[in-house]
């Protein structure tokens, strides 16, 4: 239930925050998960109650909006940079559970989880509105303001070289809907493009394995606990995020997307081997008892150096103004729901084909992922918006004719 109000919620809310605006949404949307934090926290032995306030929690979805707010606040050298920086505090909130969930209460380890939004909502409150937001309601002087604070190391002249390009990026927007995605050759070509990496993302079944990690390494019959491998694999993810972060600048979002869809394919093969050999009872399994772990190792690595953190910011940037509230949303949406579906099947193809043959399919769509990336995949890093924008028209002139 609560998968089906985030997809929802991931549906409508950006559009809301088109309305409202980016920083009044994301406040409102912070206070109701606080709130429903809390609500879960004393939830006690009622499941209705834990079912309600959970679904609240997932049907903000706030960090769909704060990557678009994050998009429109940074500048044309860094936005893959911070787009990075959205991931790695994603998989903060990961380790966060892996570290305190085994040792303490549902009440307690609600709290826990919960207390962070307390800091956002209090020192987010000192933030600027989006520049974006202010200047397509014409509230120039606001977005100037605004700007100031974002960029203090910028002289006047070039603030107002930075409202400028906004205005001008802005003359032909036009409010976009779900219809208007479908009416422009270059629309469709940004959904879809934003949509190839997405899903190459969920499909990788890195997520999938993360969900289901204690029993992952259960099945392996290694001597490793799947908690405390849990929080390894969490921290090496981490460290990997924080890595593309610092290179997705210098190398690029297409090369880092191919390249982490090309290496995450590797060790999923080697760990589908070592499942299968351990199916077939074959004697090397006693001398193979590291590649579990090592093929893991490996697969989050090269996962967390592109197809993790890059694919958000990727998403967020690519669709021309005019339509990004919607297509991000249609987007995550779309990917949220692919990665529910992999998890609610993956016990069921285990159960029925072996694990191996799981771990071979997440293996085969990086492989094939990393072709079509390869193919059809623009390079967007130190673009404009503008500049993204007549890439697509152009692009889609010579891909879709």
């Amino acid at each position: 239930m609560p998968t089906f109000t985030n997809i929802i919620g991931m549906l409508l809310m950006p559009k809301i925050s088109d309305i409202v605006g980016r920083k009044r949404y994301l406040l409102i949307s912070g206070v109701v998960t606080l709130l429903s934090g809390v609500g879960l926290g004393f939830s006690g032995a009622s499941l209705v109650l834990m079912i309600v306030t959970r679904c609240i929690f997932s049907f903000s979805a706030g960090w769909v909006v704060f990557s678009l707010y994050l998009m429109e606040i940074c500048e044309d050298h860094n936005r893959g940079k911070f787009g990075c920086y959205l991931g790695i505090f994603n998989q903060l909130g990961n380790l966060l559970g892996f570290v305190f969930g085994p040792f303490f209460s549902v009440k307690t380890y609600s709290f826990i989880i919960t207390s962070p939004m307390l800091v956002f909502v209090v020192f987010f409150a000192i933030m600027p509105e989006s520049p974006v937001y202010l200047l397509r309601l014409g509230r120039e002087n606001e977005c100037k303001k605004a700007l100031w604070k974002l960029r203090s190391n910028k002289t006047e002249e070039e603030i107002e070289s930075d409202v400028k390009r906004l205005k001008e990026s802005m003359q032909n927007e036009r409010k976009g809907t779900i219809a208007e995605l479908f009416k422009k050759r270059e629309y469709i070509l940004a959904v879809v493009l934003s949509f190839l990496p997405d899903l190459v993302k969920y499909s990788s079944g890195v997520t999938v394995i993360f969900t289901f990690l204690a029993p992952y390494f259960d099945e392996a019959n290694t001597s490793l606990s799947g908690d405390i491998v849990a929080i390894i694999i969490a921290v090496v993810k981490i460290l990997f995020f924080v890595l593309a972060s610092f290179i997705v600048e210098r190398f690029g979002r297409r090369k880092l997307l191919i390249f982490s869809s090309t290496g995450t394919a590797i060790p999923l093969f080697a760990a589908g081997v070592y499942f299968y050999l351990q199916t077939i009872n074959s004697s090397l399994i006693a001398y193979l008892q590291w590649l579990p772990l090592t093929s893991l190792l490996f697969t989050v690595s090269l996962f967390g150096i592109g197809l993790g953190p890059v694919t958000q910011a990727w998403v967020s940037e690519l669709p021309p103004a005019e339509i990004r509230a919607v297509s991000v949303s249609l987007v995550h949406s779309v990917g949220s729901f692919v990665a529910f579906a992999l998890t609610f099947l993956y016990p069921i193809v285990t159960e029925s084909l072996g694990i191996e043959w799981c771990v071979w399919w997440f293996c085969v769509n990086c492989s094939i992922g990393s072709v079509l990336m390869y193919l059809f995949l623009p390079e967007t890093n130190g673009k404009s918006f503008d500049e993204i924008k007549e890439m697509l028209e152009n692009y889609s002139k010579i891909r879709i004719k």
